[in-house]
């Protein structure tokens, strides 16, 4: 019997086929007859070779070397300085204005001129109603003392005249003639000083208002008064006031010559 060696590696399947022909030449041998012998036909034969295991060499242990630790310096503590609480200033609601409605100019009322009484030729009726405790020739020298040195203010400042001889009491019949009565002769500006002047210590001023307010009782008590208003041809003035006054003995006048474009 030939032994055959075979190698075969690990995890190796292998197929072997082995003919074997000894049986035909015993059967020769054995028996004169010859029979026919059935055809062996050479089948394989399977051989499960287990694969040889491998020796498994050991993993070498690595010894673990931990790194050396370096301990951790103490940081100093640092005190921060905490910020001061700022509490919230309250604000306070925002209010809208109150719309003020616009401010409307009155519309001036125009003053209508009181109703000029005709004027006549005094009577004796007239004079008998009349009352003063002067005479006449008293109230011409107490009038010419009160309007000495007066200029009645205009564009042009003239002095006043009196009147007492050839003077007549009637109307003359000029063109743009107007009757006024004393208070629009003597108006307040004229008789009362202006607050200013008395603040910054304007005296002469003060002082000729103060002559004109003594002047406007004076002929209001002691006769009665009507006044001329009309325009004149002349040089230096363009009107003339002729302040009428009626007295118990008689009339006398004052002459007031006016500059007025």
């Amino acid at each position: 019997m030939t032994e055959y060696n075979i190698e075969v590696s690990g995890n190796t399947e292998a197929v072997i086929r082995v003919t074997c022909k000894c049986e035909e030449a015993l059967i020769a041998s054995a028996s004169p007859v010859e029979e026919p012998q059935p055809v062996i036909v050479d089948q394989p034969v399977l051989v499960a070779i287990e694969p040889t295991p491998l020796p498994v060499e050991p993993t070498p242990e690595v010894p673990v070397i931990n790194p050396p630790v370096n301990p951790t310096p103490e940081l100093p503590v640092v005190e921060v300085p905490q910020p001061p609480i700022i509490e919230p200033i309250p604000v306070s609601p925002v209010v809208e204005p109150i719309p003020v409605p616009p401010i409307v100019e009155p519309i001036p009322t125009p003053v209508m001129p009181e109703p000029v009484p005709p004027v006549t030729a005094p009577t004796k009726a007239c004079y008998c109603d009349l009352t003063s405790q002067l005479t006449l020739p008293d109230f011409v020298k107490q009038l010419t003392a009160l309007t000495r040195g007066l200029l009645y203010p205009s564009e042009s400042d003239f002095p006043l005249e009196i009147l007492t001889k050839g003077f007549s009491s009637k109307m003359p019949p000029i063109k743009g003639i107007e009757v006024r009565t004393l208070d629009r002769v003597f108006p307040n500006f004229l008789r009362f000083a202006d607050p200013d002047d008395q603040q910054s210590g304007n005296v002469e001023r003060a002082s000729i208002a103060d002559r004109w307010q003594a002047l406007y009782p004076f002929i209001k008590n002691n006769c009665s008064v009507t006044a001329w208003h009309y325009p004149i041809k002349a040089k230096r003035y363009t009107h003339e006031l002729i302040l009428v006054m009626l007295h118990p003995q008689g009339t006398v006048g004052i002459r007031i010559k006016l500059v007025e474009t």
